[in-house]
């Protein structure tokens, strides 16, 4: 089999199984960061290492039920930044935090703490894709690919 098929295998595989494969070009099961080129891929979503990591970084602000409070820091739960299907502006807020956001026409002043240097390019997968999955949201998942990416264009 050529080098090409077996790509094309893999990726075929790995879509059959319900995994989101990063660049196939790199080291397997490592993706490119640039902070540590030797982060695992992420290929499915850990809910329960999301809630754990939402509950620890966010919830004090945003609340456990994702309703944030009102005037002072916003509601995530119905957020059309958490639920629309392109998240770069979400991925963004979480990268490098958020000053002045208006949200339902209510200003919050509250700022948000930038958690790229913080956490790394999978844990912010695993909280975002919380965010987009938890109290009837249904926003487009993401991978921990996207935020690496999203964290070199943002340097």
């Amino acid at each position: 089999m050529s080098l090409r098929n077996s790509l094309w295998a893999m990726i075929i595989g790995g879509i059959a199984a319900g995994n989101v494969l990063a660049d196939v070009t790199a080291t397997p099961g490592v993706a490119a960061n640039s902070s540590d080129a030797r982060i695992p891929v992420q290929t499915r979503y850990d809910a329960k290492k999301g809630q754990s990591l939402y509950s620890t970084n966010c919830s004090s602000c945003h609340q456990a039920n994702g309703e944030g409070q009102v005037g002072v820091y916003p509601p995530l739960k119905g957020s059309g930044v958490v639920t629309k299907n392109d998240a770069t502006k979400h991925i963004r807020i979480v990268l490098n935090g958020l000053q002045g956001a208006k949200a339902g026409g209510v200003a919050y002043a509250s700022s948000m703490p930038p958690f790229g240097s913080a956490l790394n390019d999978s844990d912010i997968a695993d909280i975002i894709d919380y965010e987009r999955s938890s109290w009837g949201n249904h926003g487009q998942l993401v991978t921990a690919a996207q935020i690496a990416a999203e964290r070199g264009r943002l340097q």
